[in-house]
């Protein structure tokens, strides 16, 4: 399984027109039996931006979608009309998922990426540890926790581990609750790590399909 991920920033002052026609897009996709959702980030230092994940069995399957897509003249439509409110190209990257969460069966609301950046000769030791700390966790009664790895990029290797929860309020109670262990775990990979870690936060706007 892999999940595609696109990232659309719009133009200042064209916020909420993105995110309404972000919303429409998405939605109708899902209608057309699309596996796709879409998020907002928050407390960002970046400015506004919006996240598409796309979920495909593998890169062919995503890479027939792509093809379907170019061929569309409806979607083709559609990203000619967001291209003019944005205020940078659309980026997308691709992840290859390394431990799958644990579904908690409960809406996601809000859902914070931890970003890890392995030295190039350290990737498969911070792989390892991460899916240790992944794995643990879900052993440990844990859910909405995942690891990924992206794939294709061009600025070196990256691990992400995404958690997702129920609303901010429920993310930071897992936060305080689980400092140890996650100071615990920065502290180990440190040494296997070309950049310090990064976090984002996003709060759910068109929850995806199972």
């Amino acid at each position: 399984m892999i999940v595609q991920r696109v990232r659309i920033y719009p133009a200042f002052g064209k916020e909420a027109e993105v995110r309404d026609f972000m919303t429409e897009w998405v939605t109708s996709a899902q209608g057309q039996g699309e596996r796709l959702g879409l998020a907002q980030r928050i407390f960002s230092s970046e400015g506004s931006a919006l996240v598409v994940p796309r979920w495909f069995s593998d890169v062919a399957a995503a890479d027939a979608r792509r093809r379907e897509n170019a061929a569309d003249s409806d979607w083709q439509g559609r990203l000619a009309r967001l291209g003019g409110m944005i205020r940078e190209p659309v980026r997308q990257t691709i992840e290859d998922i390394v431990v799958a969460p644990v579904a908690s069966g409960e809406p996601t609301g809000t859902v914070r990426r931890v970003f890890f950046f392995p030295a190039l000769d350290r990737v498969g030791e911070l792989r390892s540890r991460l899916t240790e700390f992944v794995q643990g966790t879900n052993s440990a009664g844990g859910t909405g926790v995942s690891l990924s790895q992206q794939i294709f990029s061009e600025s070196g290797p990256l691990l992400v581990i995404t958690t997702t929860h129920k609303d901010v309020a429920a993310l930071d109670q897992v936060r305080q609750a689980r400092a140890a262990e996650a100071q615990a775990l920065v502290s180990s990979v440190a040494p296997l790590s070309r950049a310090p870690i990064a976090v984002r936060l996003l709060q759910v706007i068109v929850a995806p399909q199972s």
